[in-house]
């Protein structure tokens, strides 16, 4: 039977869509993928993102079943799946294309000031369409972090970097050498002469990156690795210790305490233990 290729729409977890590109190296299919531009990363665990990739593919049961088995692909309720115009692709391939990721090199604490400005005055100008996203890398502190900081903040990844995924023509060149002195710019981060094109593929795998490292902090039942609790029962009732690992399935969590001067991790049933509040 002869392949009919046609362009669908198809909704992938944030950070599985070279899964999706992978399909067209190894199965007879799957033709062609279209990632279009994708907001950078939440790293707010509370909130799963998904991204509309667009795949140039011969539907059948077959290739239904090669994608159900690849991870990261959302098959939706109904399993439907969107066709979309070779002239729509055509088009969104053409407005993609103009925009890329560039980083400006700013002073550091002047980062959020700056993005502001960016976001609040190009909109004033009329060159806010030109912009598609500003972007500060932030990593989200975890409780423990925040207790021993006193205050809840954030912790910039790259201070005196804002990333900017721009359309970069005469009227945006213009708007940032316009930017006011007293916010510290001191212009794009370059290649040679010209501001350095940093790609799709590096700003997600450094999105990946931070959400990962955000995601190993949490633990199981609301526990952080390093947070003190107390144990309430069993053989070392009243000693306090710090978390060292929780086991979902067994409901089990590993807690470091100190016995005659050395620390040692023991096992116990999450309920005996507590939190310690301050």
């Amino acid at each position: 039977m002869e392949c009919e290729y046609k362009w669908y729409i198809i909704r992938v977890d944030y950070g599985y869509e070279q899964n999706i590109r992978e399909l067209v190296s190894n199965a007879v299919y799957f033709k062609e993928v279209f990632i279009p531009y994708q907001t950078v990363c939440n790293l707010k665990s509370d909130i799963k993102e998904l991204c509309e990739v667009y795949v140039y593919m011969h539907l059948c049961d077959e290739s239904k079943n090669i994608l159900n088995q690849t991870p990261g692909f959302f098959s939706g309720e109904s399993g439907d799946f969107e066709m979309i115009s070779d002239d729509e692709i055509s088009l969104k391939c053409k407005e993609f294309n103009r925009y890329k990721w560039y980083i400006l090199r700013v002073a550091s604490n002047c980062e959020e000031k700056v993005r502001q400005h960016i976001l609040e005055n190009s909109m004033r100008l009329s060159v806010n369409g030109y912009f598609k996203e500003v972007f500060i890398p932030y990593e989200e502190l975890s409780e423990v972090e925040l207790k021993s900081k006193k205050i809840a903040t954030r912790r910039k990844c790259f201070p005196g970097y804002v990333f900017l995924y721009v359309n970069l023509c005469d009227e945006v060149l213009n708007f940032i050498n316009n930017i006011p002195k007293s916010l510290k710019v001191y212009g794009f981060l370059k290649n040679g002469n010209i501001p350095k094109v940093i790609l799709d593929d590096e700003i997600h795998s450094m999105c990946n990156a931070l959400y990962n490292a955000q995601e190993t902090k949490k633990l199981g039942y609301g526990y952080e690795k390093g947070e003190k609790v107390k144990i309430n029962d069993g053989l070392f009732q009243n000693f306090t210790g710090k978390v060292n690992m929780v086991n979902d399935e067994k409901k089990i969590i590993n807690v470091e305490v100190s016995i005659l001067g050395k620390p040692t991790i023991i096992e116990l049933d999450l309920a005996q233990v507590e939190k310690i509040e301050d």
